[in-house]
């Protein structure tokens, strides 16, 4: 139980400071809480999220294919095809 909220805390300090463009923050708060849950597609697809605003692409598109892999709400798995999608399209330099 205690991992879990201490992965909730992450995932809140992680999602205000991708809100704030703190990219590097955010990442470093997701994945401290998927060190805690590491089968939670959410954490997954917001680590996808924050390594893509990065740059770092190959590693966005492997935390896209992870969060895939865990059962989850059905929004994070469209979320993660939909980024997979525009990444494997159009990879950015």
């Amino acid at each position: 139980m205690e991992l879990a909220l201490e992965a909730a805390h992450d995932v809140e300090v992680g999602d205000f400071n991708f809100s704030e463009k703190n990219y590097d923050g955010a990442l470093m708060r997701y994945q401290s809480a998927v060190e805690d849950k590491p089968r939670d597609a959410a954490i997954h697809v917001r680590m996808g999220r924050a390594l893509e605003k990065l740059g770092r692409a190959p590693e966005a598109i492997h935390e896209y294919k992870a969060s895939q892999e865990f059962a989850g709400p059905e929004k994070w798995s469209e979320e993660a095809k939909a980024a997979l999608d525009r990444l494997q399209q159009h990879p950015r330099p």
